[in-house]
């Protein structure tokens, strides 16, 4: 399932489902859901929310950085160390390999100085690093696609919002319908492993028309059940301001 029907779909079901059950939302609540309608697929280099938040422009300023290191690595120790010639180059090659290797290079960087920095400043940054250096190591629907991982996530909002339940519950939700919607393709997702048991339910693939269908019902089905608890039921006034 794309990225983008992930988002709605997830985002739109998880906050009526959370109106349903008369809990109050805030722009938090929302924020939750949203990030966590995309968070699974982190471990996915150029999925949505890994292309979004690592964007192009970023990888060009790596690709940069890289060249720069390759060229001082060489000059500065051009006579003690003639060897460094040898790893000048691995470095400038690697400035030139595929935009996905790139961006998890990148993220691999970037969660490490949240990890190291929130040590010091606030342990939300170093959940966040921890966050990105896993999805840039494991495979992707390895890991972040475990009932595991959606109990991490919803306990990490619980501890960043104790006083919000809105926010765990739509956020917590939202990740739960994103692994679901992911156990409709045919190769499914593996919940709890490491037993080898499987969800799935084979009702799309992906580039073909079944998924095309499948993908436009979930979005029409979420318009609707929007509509129904949002505008006919009054959800609306569960809507509070910070």
């Amino acid at each position: 399932m794309k990225g983008s029907t992930h988002l709605v779909v997830s985002t739109g079901i998880s906050l009526s489902i959370s109106a349903l059950l008369d809990v109050t939302l805030t722009p938090a609540a929302a924020a939750a859901a949203i990030v966590g309608s995309l968070l699974p697929d982190l471990d996915e280099p150029n999925g949505l929310l890994a292309n979004r938040t690592f964007p192009k422009p970023a990888i060009r300023t790596l690709q940069v950085l890289l060249l720069t290191a390759a060229g001082l690595a060489v000059w500065l120790t051009r006579t003690q160390y003639p060897w460094n010639w040898g790893a000048g180059a691995v470095i400038a090659l690697s400035a030139f390999a595929s935009t996905r290797w790139l961006r998890q290079l990148l993220m691999l960087i970037v969660g490490g100085a949240l990890t190291i920095g929130g040590t010091v400043y606030d342990t939300r940054r170093t959940a966040a690093g921890i966050t990105l250096v896993i999805c840039a190591l494991v495979p992707h629907r390895g890991f972040t696609h475990t009932l595991y991982a959606a109990g991490l996530w919803c306990a990490a909002l619980y501890w960043m919002a104790p006083q919000s339940p809105a926010v765990p519950i739509a956020g917590g939700l939202s990740y739960l319908l994103h692994l679901l919607a992911d156990a409709l393709s045919k190769r499914g997702i593996q919940p709890l492993p490491p037993l080898p048991w499987k969800l799935r339910i084979p009702l799309m693939r992906s580039g073909k028309l079944s998924a095309a269908v499948v993908e436009t019902s979930a979005i029409g089905v979420t318009f609707i059940l929007a509509w129904i608890v949002f505008a006919q039921m009054g959800g609306w006034k569960q809507w509070i301001t910070p």
